[in-house]
């Protein structure tokens, strides 16, 4: 064989070897991440004045805007306060829409019904 040849069947052996290399998935979006997904939903939904969700289906028409969030919901890691909005009333800021199973006893993210200052987004607990 010639060195030629030789460095090609090299070459080609080292180029796949790295090629072959399993890429490992992104991780998952966080909750925080999931919680802002909702955030927006329920935007739209205040917005389009849109009835209020009442159970996880209802959730369905805009599992596109909010994958991680619905699949979270479906699957309990999410406690949602059904038929309950955003509010402008007062003392409704500290008002829980939504929030991570484990938020009261291991904290985590909690989304409040307040349309004012800080507690118009998900927070952490």
């Amino acid at each position: 064989m010639s060195p030629f040849r030789l460095q090609i069947l090299l070459a080609c052996l080292l180029f796949f070897t790295a090629c072959s290399g399993e890429t490992k998935p992104p991780p998952p979006p966080s909750a925080e991440e999931a919680l802002k997904e909702l955030v927006r939903v329920y935007k739209y939904i205040e917005y389009s004045k849109l009835p209020l969700p009442r159970k996880p289906e209802d959730f369905s028409d805009y599992w596109d805007s909010m994958p991680t969030a619905f699949e979270r919901i479906k699957q309990g890691e999410f406690v949602v306060a059904w038929g309950i909005g955003r509010s402008t009333a007062a003392g409704a800021a500290q008002q829980v829409l939504v929030y991570e199973k484990n938020a009261p006893t291991a904290g985590g993210g909690v989304f409040t019904s307040g349309r004012h200052g800080q507690n118009d987004d998900a927070s952490r607990v």
